[in-house]
């Protein structure tokens, strides 16, 4: 006979408030696993005991409302804990895209291009995150590596193909890159001298945070670029160097170091006649520095006997440059290339004297290549000799540039190079005045005191140059106001 005892409502009661326990206290507070586990014992252990009550005393226990209560109840927590989940999920992936696409942004703000594709590569692409990446792809273009900015166009392509002009880009910038070596030569006979901006690309491209305008000329060493550094809207002056082209690589990495010294040292000088430089970096293996932009030209206009300038000027411009060296010699640094194609006269009128610390490097170059680069006309005995130089050596260079603006000519001339160093080494230079009779005595007196083939006899301190060419000025002038009076 089945039996019904007394206590059958009240066990009801007691196992529906005890599964209420564990459905509501404990599972919540379980791993899913556990969790699991846990409803399988109560489960097992709600049926067989009913069913063992039942065969072996013959006594019906109610147990249908907690099994569905246990049922329920578990499927209730299980899907509050996959909401959860999934919502908290939902909100840390959020998270991380916002946090991935920052940094990105901030890598990309700090020229750490790679880096900032890796970080926007993990972003969700929607048309903010394409905005984003499209001005990376631009700023690859800038930095000339058209491979990468392709890659990021393709990624593009990927989620949009439509997307503004990404396609015709990437057709264009593969192009570029077979077709194009960065550097001084081109395939299909592109322009040697200006390679930065014959890029095959509608960008204006970048050397450090500086924007390449134009080509304002090619030296011995490099181009000339003119720049402009958008941080601050400053036009710059941009001179490029590529060491690879002279050096092998071992060879090419100290002349870097000896390069970024040498730049370091010139942009400690802060003085009105030397040009100012501002920074000094490399990018893909071009090594470049960013200096003040001078309006004007060069002395080199001013050499030859029809476009002399007046000799009142003349005196006033070197007495300016002799200063500006016994400042830079004060500072323990020498010009080493002192020359009227180094010397630049602006359209205020004032001079500055260019390239401080390049001169060095170029002596190097020519050394290791055995090539003199340019025509040695100002150079010292001493530094032909390869000799050590200290300030006397930009003393006899400026002192061939004085003779040569005052006179049209070279103080020295050969046939060759050799015969032009064996001049300077050991042939007195010519008397200023047979060349141009209209010199004073003074003119002659301080050429022959700067251009000593012995430096002990040279003017010791470029100062004492400077102060014996501003006391002939006012010699000049005090004789030319004289005049006037006297024909008053």
């Amino acid at each position: 006979f089945i039996q019904k005892p007394s206590w059958n409502t009240a066990a009801g009661f007691v196992m529906i408030f005890l599964v209420g326990v564990a459905v509501t206290l404990v599972f919540p507070r379980l791993k899913a696993l556990i969790a699991g586990l846990a409803f399988v014992l109560l489960l097992v252990l709600l049926i067989s005991g009913s069913t063992y009550m039942f065969v072996s005393q013959g006594i019906w226990v109610q147990i249908t409302y907690p099994l569905l209560q246990l049922i329920f109840g578990y499927i209730g927590v299980v899907s509050v804990k996959y909401f959860v989940t999934e919502t908290r999920k939902e909100k840390i992936e959020g998270e991380s895209a916002e946090t991935n696409r920052m940094l990105g942004l901030s890598f990309q703000s700090q020229g750490m291009l790679d880096m900032a594709f890796d970080k926007l590569r993990k972003v969700p692409v929607d048309n903010e995150m394409k905005g984003a990446l499209y001005n990376l792809g631009l700023d690859y273009e800038r930095k000339r590596q058209f491979n990468k900015a392709a890659a990021v166009y393709e990624y593009i392509e990927e989620h949009d193909a439509e997307y503004k002009d990404v396609g015709q880009r990437k057709k264009k910038l593969m192009q570029a890159s077979e077709t194009m070596i960065f550097g001084d030569d081109f395939l299909g006979g592109g322009s040697a001298g200006d390679s930065l901006l014959s890029t095959g690309s509608d960008t204006r491209p970048t050397l450090g945070r500086y924007e390449v305008i134009k080509q304002l000329g090619k030296g011995a060493m490099g181009v000339v670029y003119l720049g402009k550094d958008p941080r601050i809207n400053r036009t710059t002056a941009i001179k490029t160097f590529r060491f690879g082209d002279d050096f092998e690589p071992a060879e090419a990495k100290q002349m870097k170091l000896k390069f970024f010294r040498e730049a370091e040292s010139a942009g400690t000088l802060s003085h009105p006649n030397i040009v100012t430089i501002y920074d000094a970096g490399e990018e893909q293996e071009l090594a470049y520095i960013a200096m003040e932009y001078l309006e004007g030209d060069d002395l080199q206009k001013y050499t030859k006997k029809n476009s002399l300038l007046p000799m009142r000027k003349v005196l006033e411009h070197v007495a300016n440059i002799a200063e500006a060296l016994n400042y830079a010699h004060s500072k323990g640094i020498i010009h080493r290339d002192i020359k009227p194609a180094n010397i630049m006269l602006l359209k205020s009128g004032v001079v500055k004297i260019t390239d401080f610390g390049i001169a060095r490097i170029t002596a190097s170059s020519q050394t290791q290549t055995g090539v003199v680069k340019g025509t040695p006309h100002y150079m010292s005995p001493e530094q032909i000799s390869g000799e050590k130089v200290d300030g006397r050596s930009d003393i006899f260079s400026l002192g061939a540039m004085l003779f040569q603006l005052l006179t049209g000519e070279v103080p020295f001339r050969g046939n060759s190079p050799a015969a032009l160093l064996h001049q300077i080494l050991n042939v007195p230079h010519p008397d200023p005045k047979k060349v141009n009779p209209k010199l004073l005595k003074p003119h002659v007196a301080i050429i022959d005191k700067a251009m000593e083939k012995d430096r002990e006899k040279r003017y010791q301190k470029a100062g004492q140059m400077a102060a014996h060419l501003r006391a002939l000025g006012k010699k000049i002038d005090s004789l030319k106001s004289g005049s006037r009076t006297g024909k008053k």
